[in-house]
């Protein structure tokens, strides 16, 4: 995977869950792949170009701690920063050939939605410089 445009979002992401397998006494395993291939999906699909934090969610009234995984793009203490979620229990579960399928999948969304956002940015400015020289023809 060296050299693929996503090396480094799959090494970020890989880095963050051997964080929290140190912080939680584990070694980075089968488990920890599964998990590291699913994130990837999810940070694609989400548009994340880098992740910054791998985290597990706080206990709440609904469910226990680490139920939910989340990949963060920005500061943890940023509001604007980016995220996005998946259930634990789905990452580390999903092998890792099924994940790659999806992220084909969704790499090629992506680039889809990529494209469309240069497309409709280039004819908003297209639009803008006509409507400028309009403006300039009628006051000349």
């Amino acid at each position: 995977m060296p050299g693929h445009p996503d090396h480094a979002l799959y090494e970020q992401i890989r880095d963050g869950v051997a964080a929290l397998d140190a912080k939680h006494g584990r070694s980075f395993d089968a488990i920890s792949e599964r998990m590291s291939a699913s994130l990837l999906v999810l940070a694609k699909d989400n548009d994340l170009s880098r992740v910054d934090h791998v985290v597990l969610s706080n206990a709440t009234a609904q469910n226990p701690a680490g139920h939910t995984v989340f990949l963060v793009q920005g500061e943890l203490n940023d509001p604007s920063h980016a995220r996005a979620s998946m259930p634990t229990a789905q990452a580390v579960q999903t092998p890792v050939e099924q994940s790659l399928q999806q992220y084909e999948s969704v790499s090629q969304e992506a680039q889809q939605r990529a494209m469309s956002r240069e497309l409709e940015q280039q004819s908003q400015e297209k639009q803008m410089q006509q409507e400028v020289r309009g403006r300039a023809a009628s006051m000349g």
